[in-house]
């Protein structure tokens, strides 16, 4: 930064260290021709720093805020807002927007240099066109509300960004983020080829050895250590990037024609890949292979015609020794209140039924308002003040929900959506009988009071009284009671500001592909998934290294750099500056 606020002060007319908005992006476009500062991008910078009654700014200020992390903090926290979707696969956008920069940076060469995430060329057709990039542009185009938002920055950086905040989101590791990626030009695109295919090498068919494995695998596997040595990682380091990569999302066949989920729940890290990979049983499958029952490939993870996959045979093959008969428990031990998920995750679903939709999950430790428990089967699952059933304990005896006190009016309070076709009805107070008028379906409104009835129809009921403009203004509205369940249901930012819907492919059944399955097949890999399958800290640990790593190559700053020329960048937040770029590598 000194280097660059000397040569700013060496052309300062001013005498006192200020410049205006003119003369400012007059000497900018002087000391840089590439026609990144448009007036645009000026005025973004100094609407941040802030300027004099008449218009001018600091250099020094100018300079500063070039360089401070202020501006990627306000893009974080717009991310983080954009990270759930319950309309999007498994309720959120995470997994897509890790492989947009996965798959941004795995291009890169430490041969010549070329590729890697410095450029984001996969905006151009050359790149785009890949097999391994499809459906990427779904995340792109996700991303544009917040590009709108912040100008400023590169879509080189924006897209890395995006995936660090996603992965510490969902429960991984922080990825330390540095800035200062340019957008790269259509010359500069990667042609198809440099991403791992997942049955590149194999045999042409359906032949398996006698060890289930598909012939040729060796060559798949070579191709995957050829892939990654080609960016100068080990082994390791590949194992370290797929198991923490595939942990995350689900392939679709209209995409990459392959189908289903590597793990559970594809939308918090976990070690579940490795663990499962190397003791779970798999079984090679196409599309219309027969499964040990007789039925056909199940559709969540049955791959279009001419692909080939594996899928896991634990639903087929359960292990001896299962659970023994167990008596149905007490609910009275379990009263409505606040519960805290004491699972590393714990589904929702629409019904209390085991078989009903699952509409969402809860993860370890957040809490939840349960405003209604019962007893099914052996299992006892609430009613959530958001919608929807969760098990407090399984229907194979584990506590999933631990109860921590009494419903808290208060933490009921905010805003509420009315779900009932009927609407739900107003009353005057707590005690009286219902008065005229009832809710829109559909509607929302704001609670800024909430009580519990005690007599009659209303015994055991939630109500909260409207505080905003609207019909039933400052009337109490029946949020639940114990005969009809809840007629409205509470609006978690992040969870269901648009109503959630059933989540598509949600069966239970895992998927590998072949490209995944050789690192159990192959010696050297095999020694590393084994690690990562007995130690989830240790996979969080490397893999937060090697993502790091993976996301800078071929950016200046990187240890990585290749015999190339890579495209010039800098550490700094107005992104993109081939001057600016010079003076801080020097």
């Amino acid at each position: 930064m000194e280097q660059v606020l000397a040569t700013f002060r060496k052309h300062d007319k001013s005498g006192n260290g200020t410049i205006g908005k003119e003369d400012l992006h007059r000497l900018l476009a002087n000391l840089d021709n590439s026609g990144f500062w448009t007036e645009e991008k000026v005025q973004m910078v100094l609407d941040i720093v802030g300027s004099d009654s008449s218009g001018r700014v600091a250099l020094d200020q100018f300079c500063s805020s070039l360089y401070t992390g202020t501006d990627y903090e306000q893009v974080r926290a717009s991310l983080k807002k954009v990270m759930d979707a319950p309309e999007w696969d498994d309720g959120s956008y995470a997994p897509l927007l890790i492989r947009l920069a996965w798959h941004s940076s795995g291009t890169y060469s430490k041969a010549d240099g070329t590729g890697g995430s410095n450029g984001a060329t996969m905006r151009h057709a050359k790149e785009a066109g890949d097999p391994e990039n499809a459906g990427l542009d779904k995340a792109q185009e996700y991303l544009e509300p917040v590009k709108a938002q912040f100008p400023w920055l590169s879509y080189a950086d924006l897209w890395i960004m995006a995936a660090c905040v996603a992965i510490e989101h969902t429960g991984g590791p922080k990825v330390p983020f540095r800035g200062g990626r340019i957008d790269g030009v259509s010359e500069q695109a990667i042609a198809p080829g440099r991403l791992p295919g997942a049955e590149k090498g194999l045999a042409d068919g359906f032949e398996l050895n006698d060890q289930g494995r598909l012939k040729g695998w060796e060559n798949l596997a070579q191709h995957i250590r050829d892939v990654f040595g080609r960016m100068g990682f080990s082994d390791k380091e590949a194992v370290v990037l797929i198991s923490g990569g595939h942990v995350y999302g689900r392939c679709h066949t209209g995409s990459s024609g392959y189908a289903g989920a590597w793990v559970e729940n594809p939308t918090i890290f976990s070690n579940e890949y490795a663990a499962d990979m190397v003791g779970d049983k798999w079984i090679a499958v196409q599309h219309d292979t027969k499964m040990p029952d007789g039925g056909p490939v199940p559709e969540e993870v049955r791959p279009a015609p001419g692909k080939r996959q594996y899928i896991d045979l634990s639903k087929y093959m359960p292990e001896e020794g299962e659970e023994a008969a167990r008596s149905a428990p007490d609910a009275t031990q379990f009263p409505p209140g606040r519960y805290r998920c004491a699972s590393q995750w714990v589904n929702c679903r629409e019904q209390p039924e085991t078989d009903s939709a699952i509409i969402g999950r809860f993860n370890q430790d957040q809490v939840l308002s349960l405003v209604s428990v019962k007893t099914f089967g052996t299992a006892v699952r609430g009613l959530a003040e958001r919608g929807g059933w969760v098990s407090i304990v399984g229907s194979g005896g584990k506590n999933l929900f631990l109860r921590e006190g009494d419903l808290e009016p208060q933490s009921l309070t905010g805003r509420y959506r009315s779900i009932v076709v009927a609407g739900s009805p107003f009353y005057a107070s707590v005690t009286a009988s219902e008065g005229a008028g009832r809710t829109k379906a559909g509607e929302e409104f704001c609670v800024g009071e909430v009580a519990f009835g005690q007599d009659g129809d209303l015994q055991g009921a939630i109500l909260g009284k409207r505080v905003d403009p609207g019909d039933g203004q400052t009337s109490w509205v029946l949020l639940f009671s114990p005969a009809s369940g809840i007629s409205c249901e509470l609006v978690v930012q992040g969870y269901n500001e648009k109503p959630r819907k059933p989540i598509v492919g949600q069966t239970g059944h895992q998927m590998m592909l072949v490209s995944d399955m050789v690192l159990l097949w192959d010696e050297g890999f095999r020694k590393h998934l084994e690690v990562y399958a007995e130690d989830e800290a240790a996979l969080k640990a490397d893999f937060g290294e090697a993502f790091q790593r993976l996301t800078e190559l071929g950016c200046p700053w990187s240890n990585d750099l290749g015999s190339g020329e890579p495209s010039a960048g800098a550490a700094f937040s107005a992104g993109g500056c081939p001057f600016l770029a010079a003076q801080a590598t020097q």
